[in-house]
């Protein structure tokens, strides 16, 4: 693909950031911004902290309210965090950020500066990355390797080896190649947003503590709790994350120190995820307590939901590990998350429930459902209002391929290698809950049975 730059206006432009003078000066004299800027690059600061999880609830009335419950994995307040981070809210930089090489990224950026009408466009700079990678899409690239056509689309060689990454060469044939390179992209611009966020929210606390000491140093009345020493380090801020740091309701979700015992009379699922997937799509938990389902839909055109949105679980931990583990390999600067519910048995069972395993009808309807073509009224008790709730069966990993194959041809073409599997060769299975209000009493039953496991992010510095 063609990186002829497009000419950058005349000029430069003021670059807003997301923290004011004061919020900065505050995290230079917290040490938490490490040196000056580069004189040319103002909006790139190096960042030093620990970061400490929630610590678990200890007032037992709040397992009552809790509409959910969360723990956490790799948080070590004893590490410090060392990384550069753009604190622009648009710029060159946080494109190179999220993963474009930087002749790629001068190019969408200056597409984005020129863009017509630019106070009433509602386009933002995510709209235009997607439009830039959705070239993916064309012809030219159907004969060329995946890793070579993120090449040549502009993605650097990191995020190249991640999504083609062999281990994980099941999941990414659950989806398109435009799919993938979107999808970690826009993680990674999520997760800049949350550090961002995080560092934003730190500035106010030390803020608030310089206006109620009066004192000339904002930190100088910080506990040794919010300090972290290391041999051969100056003393730096361990920074304690909160449950609203992650956009939940602090007084809906108890924190655990781990995950919570199973309930009898109840179904485990569950569902990996980059957690700031959750937040692109609102509070998962709204400040009401309520279950937000819309937070976990999957839209048309998968497995088994070809016109309308879905719920995708699987009973399988170990199938939601490896969608976990894959966006943590794909973007390393992004928190990611096991949601598991528990489902009563009772529910369950009261849904018209379908199964389909692999078999030749599997072959048809997957194909039809990724096509996004109405299936044979053979199906209709797959999909249609009043008709199934609930379906099961197994996953599809053929990825783009399956749009090569003609309808003549899928019993032919689509074999059980096209089937994922699990580590002891049985087949990954998931749980399609459809019907608007399938899914609205499914996000009823589930809350407070609704536990999250965050991970931290697994690059702890840059190299």
């Amino acid at each position: 693909m063609s990186t002829d730059t497009v000419p950058t206006p005349p000029g430069p432009l003021p670059r807003p950031t997301v923290l004011t003078p004061a919020q900065i000066r505050c995290l230079e004299e917290a040490k938490i911004f490490l040196s000056e800027p580069h004189p040319q690059v103002s909006t790139i600061r190096k960042v030093s902290a620990a970061f400490r999880a929630p610590k678990p609830s200890s007032s037992p009335s709040s397992s009552s309210t809790a509409s959910a419950s969360m723990s956490f994995q790799g948080y070590n307040p004893d590490v410090i965090h060392t990384f550069d981070i753009p604190i622009a809210i648009e710029s060159r930089e946080v494109l190179e950020y999220i993963g474009f090489v930087p002749e790629v990224s001068r190019v969408i950026y200056d597409r984005y500066r020129k863009r017509p009408d630019s106070e009433q466009n509602p386009d933002d700079l995510i709209a235009y990355v997607s439009g830039h990678l959705s070239a993916l899409k064309l012809s030219q690239y159907d004969n060329m390797s995946p890793k070579d056509a993120l090449r040549d689309i502009g993605l650097n060689q990191e995020i190249q080896g991640a999504i083609t990454d062999p281990e994980f060469s099941q999941i990414f044939g659950t989806e398109s190649l435009f799919y993938w390179a979107k999808d970690t992209v826009e993680i990674n611009y999520a997760a800049l947003l949350s550090k961002q966020k995080v560092l934003e929210s730190y500035a106010n606390h030390l803020l608030a503590q310089k206006e109620k000491s009066n004192g000339p140093r904002g930190h100088s009345d910080q506990s040794l709790d919010d300090q972290t020493t290391t041999p051969g380090q100056a003393v730096t801020a361990t920074i304690s994350m909160t449950p609203s740091d992650f956009k939940f309701p602090n007084t809906r979700v108890r924190v655990e120190a781990d995950s919570p015992l199973l309930m009898d009379d109840h179904v485990s699922l569950y569902k990996g995820k980059a957690h700031s997937e959750l937040k692109q799509r609102g509070a998962i938990i709204w400040e009401n307590g309520a279950v937000n389902p819309s937070a976990l839909v999957t839209a048309p055109g998968s497995d088994f939901n070809w016109n309308c949105n879905a719920h995708y679980w699987t009973p399988e931990k170990e199938t939601a590990e490896n969608y976990r583990r894959y966006v943590a390999r794909r973007c390393p600067e992004a928190e990611t998350c096991i949601i598991h519910i528990q489902v009563p048995r009772q529910f369950l069972n009261n849904l018209y429930q379908e199964d389909l395993w692999f078999s030749p009808e599997w072959k048809e309807y997957v194909w039809t459902c990724r096509s996004m073509v109405q299936p044979d009224e053979k199906f209709d008790r797959l999909w249609k209002p009043g008709r199934a709730d609930l379906v099961r069966g197994p996953i599809c990993c053929v990825g783009d391929r399956i749009f090569a194959i003609s309808e003549d041809d899928i019993q032919m073409s689509i074999t059980e290698s096209y089937v994922m599997r699990l580590s002891t060769g049985r087949k990954a299975t998931q749980w399609v809950f459809l019907q608007n209000e399938t899914i609205t009493q499914l996000a009823e039953q589930i809350k407070g049975k609704l536990h999250f496991i965050l991970f931290q992010a697994t690059r702890r510095s840059d190299e």
